[in-house]
C-alpha cells in the first residue's frame, strides 16, 4: 500500500475546508490573490517563506511542523536563500551561542601554546667592486700572454646566512637570557636529554649529532627575505627569549661581514703574490731591454744618421718603454693590493639594528579566537540546516 504524499498546498486547502474559510478571506489573510491561493493549492506556485508566517500568524492552529509541508532550502537543484536565511534565523540563538562558546575555547587553547618572540634587523649589502684592484693591468698583462686572477667573489647574502658555517657557531655559542643566566641552544632545548621512554638510547650520543639536529631545529627559527628590486635584506630571528632572538640576529651579521671580509682579504692576498710574481718577471724584462738599449747605443753611436740604425733603436726603445710602463703600473697595483689585504671595509650597511621584542610574535590570540569563531559559526549553521 503506497503512503500519498500530501502537499503544502494541499494540506492548505485541507485546512481551509475542514475550518470552512473561504478562499477570498483567507487569501486577504495571506496578503494574496485568490487566483495565486489557488495555484498554491493546486501546487503550480510555489509559496514563499513571507506567505506562509502570514498564515501561520493568522491561523496559528494550522501546523507547519510536518515534513512533507515544510518549504524546501534546496528545490530544483536551486536555493531558495529566503527559506536558508528563515532557518537561520530561527536558530539564531543556537548560533550565538556555539559562536560565543568557540571563541572562548579559542583563546584558551591559544595559551597552550608556547609564546615566541621575533627580532628583526634589516641592511643593504654594500656596493663594491671587488675588481678594481687589478683591471687597471689586466688588458696590458693580457696582451703579454699572461692571465691575471679573477676576482669573482660575488656573494649571497641569504646563502651565507644558512650556511652550516655560521649556523654552527650560533649553536655552539653561548646566549645570555633575560633571566640573567647563559646557555647555548643544544642546552636550551634540551636536545642531550633523554627521553623518558629511552629510545634515544640507541642513538650516538656524541656532541656532531646533537649539532646536527640543533642546525636543522635553527633553520626553522631563522627566516632571511630580500626584496630584489630594492636590494634591502630582513633577517628574523625567533626564539622563547627576546633577548636571544635580537642576540642572534645581530650575531648573524656580524659573522657573515665577518667571512666576506675574510674571504675578501684571501682574494687581496692571492692578487698580491700574483703581482709581486709578476713585478719580478718585468723588472728582469726591464733590465734586459735596457741593457740591449745602452749596448746599441755604445756600439752605434752615429745611429741618428742612419735610417736603419734609428729604426733598430726605435724598436729596443720602444721595448724598453713599454716594459717600464708595466713596471710602473705593477708598482702601484702591488701597493693597492697591500692596502686592500688590510682594510676592512664594511660589507653591509645595518639600517635597523636587532632589538629585543616587547611583544611575543605568536600564537596570535585573535587569529585562534576568529578561526575558532568561523569553525563553531559553520558547525552551528550547518547543523541547524540539517535538523531542519
Amino acid at each position: 500500500m503506497e503512503t500519498r504524499i500530501i502537499t503544502l498546498g494541499q494540506k492548505i486547502k485541507r485546512y481551509r475546508l475542514v475550518n470552512d474559510i473561504r478562499q477570498e478571506d483567507m487569501a486577504e489573510k495571506m496578503g494574496v490573490s485568490r487566483a495565486t491561493l489557488i495555484n498554491y493549492e493546486k501546487g503550480h506556485t510555489a509559496i514563499n517563506i513571507d506567505v506562509l508566517n502570514r498564515l501561520k500568524r493568522h491561523y496559528p492552529d494550522f501546523d507547519l511542523n510536518d515534513e512533507k509541508s515544510k518549504p524546501k532550502i534546496i528545490d530544483n537543484n536551486t536555493i531558495d536563500f529566503s527559506v536558508l536565511f528563515m532557518v537561520l534565523y530561527r536558530r539564531k540563538n543556537y548560533i550565538i551561542t556555539t559562536l560565543l562558546l568557540t571563541m572562548i575555547l579559542g583563546l584558551g587553547t591559544s595559551f597552550l601554546f608556547t609564546n615566541y618572540y621575533s627580532s628583526e634587523i634589516s641592511l643593504y649589502p654594500a656596493k663594491k667592486d671587488l675588481t678594481q684592484g687589478v683591471s687597471q693591468f689586466q688588458s696590458i698583462i693580457a696582451n703579454l700572454g699572461v692571465n691575471a686572477p679573477k676576482n669573482d667573489q660575488n656573494f649571497h647574502i641569504p646563502d651565507v646566512v644558512k650556511s652550516k658555517l655560521i649556523a654552527k657557531k650560533i649553536i655552539l655559542n653561548s646566549w645570555a637570557m633575560e633571566d640573567g643566566k647563559n646557555s647555548n641552544l643544544i642546552n636550551l632545548w634540551s636536545l642531550n636529554k633523554k627521553n623518558w621512554f629511552g629510545f634515544k638510547d640507541s642513538q650516538p650520543a656524541d656532541s656532531a649529532y646533537f649539532i646536527d639536529i640543533a642546525i636543522k631545529k635553527l633553520n626553522k627559527h631563522i627566516d632571511v627575505n630580500e626584496d630584489k628590486s630594492t636590494g634591502l635584506i630582513r633577517i628574523a630571528a625567533t626564539f622563547k627569549d627576546p633577548l636571544i632572538s635580537a642576540n642572534i640576529a645581530n650575531y648573524i651579521v656580524q659573522e657573515v661581514q665577518s667571512y666576506i671580509q675574510k674571504e675578501n682579504s684571501a682574494q687581496s692576498k692571492k692578487e698580491k703574490i700574483f703581482i709581486s710574481d709578476r713585478l719580478i718577471i718585468v723588472k728582469n724584462e726591464l733590465e734586459e731591454a735596457e741593457i740591449k738599449l745602452k749596448d746599441f747605443k755604445e756600439r752605434n753611436r752615429g745611429y741618428e744618421d742612419s735610417p736603419e740604425l734609428f729604426m733598430v733603436f726605435s724598436k729596443f726603445f720602444r721595448e724598453a718603454e713599454a716594459k717600464k710602463e708595466v713596471y710602473v703600473m705593477l708598482q702601484q697595483q702591488l701597493e693597492l693590493a697591500r692596502i686592500d689585504e688590510v682594510k676592512k671595509s664594511p660589507i653591509l650597511h645595518i639600517l635597523d639594528k636587532a632589538v629585543p621584542p616587547t611583544r611575543k610574535s605568536s600564537p596570535r590570540r585573535l587569529f585562534f579566537m576568529f578561526l575558532f569563531s568561523f569553525i563553531g559559526f559553520l558547525y552551528s549553521s550547518f547543523r541547524s540546516i540539517f535538523i531542519y
